[in-house]
């Protein structure tokens, strides 16, 4: 499965190129798009709101061990309620760790003999998934996609977009 994985994740070569570009502009701007990072605290309400579930946690009274597959109940209410104004039910809700999990979940799902289609561009991780499975070949020098995937390029002329 791991035998051959594709070169190159897409974020360190972008970190390369922007310092580069740097040390040969200084004194030039650069609003990276790379790999994001916060740029401001939690606000209060929500730290304090970890910090109560967390201690609740650490008691006999308060542990609630893992919720449903589909997400904690209660949390699956309050989004029914508060995002979706009742227009749908809670059963209707599915709590997610994560989009990259998900795919992956998926990629496994469907097993190695499919082809994968990814948008291009997209986040790295989601064309992992294949070669992680044995779903890819070798990494080919001359394609931006590697062998059991699709890229499907997002631009104007193929009506797509990667949202």
């Amino acid at each position: 499965m791991f035998r051959e994985p594709h070169g190159g994740y897409l974020f360190p070569e972008v970190a390369r190129r922007r310092k580069a570009f740097q040390e040969n502009n200084p004194g030039t701007k650069v609003i990276s798009l790379g790999v994001g990072n916060t740029t401001e605290p939690l606000s209060p309400r929500i730290a304090e709101g970890l910090r109560l579930g967390a201690q609740k946690l650490g008691s006999r009274e308060g542990y609630s061990g893992y919720g449903d597959e589909q997400g904690q109940s209660e949390l699956r209410a309050k989004i029914a309620e508060r995002l979706y104004r009742c227009k749908i039910e809670a059963r209707e809700v599915f709590v997610s760790d994560g989009a990259k999990c998900d795919i992956g979940r998926l990629q496994l799902m469907f097993g190695s003999l499919v082809t994968l289609a990814v948008q291009d561009p997209a986040y790295p991780v989601y064309v992992d998934g294949s070669v992680i499975i044995g779903a890819a070949g070798p990494p080919r020098p001359e394609a931006r996609d590697i062998r059991g995937s699709a890229t499907c390029p997002a631009l104007p002329r193929t009506d797509s977009s990667p949202i």
